[in-house]
């Protein structure tokens, strides 16, 4: 069995995306304090993006994987 680290985890992983949800809304804070559009549209969607990498790599990347036996 291979041991893996934190950042090979789900939960490091979550924990990842969890990081760069909060990076994205300090990018929005910014584009709003300095009347940008284009930060705030960009944070939003990484924001968009790292909510949707659990539910996506889950049902959809690692979907056919767990039938199987290698």
């Amino acid at each position: 069995m291979e041991n893996k680290g934190f950042w090979g985890t789900k939960a490091g992983h979550l924990t990842m995306a969890f990081i760069v949800i909060m990076l994205a809304f300090i990018l929005i804070m910014v584009g709003v304090a300095a009347s940008s559009d284009i930060l705030c549209a960009v944070g939003f969607f990484v924001i968009v993006v790292a909510m949707l990498y659990s539910p996506v790599e889950t049902y959809l990347l690692k979907r056919n994987t767990k039938g199987k036996k290698s």
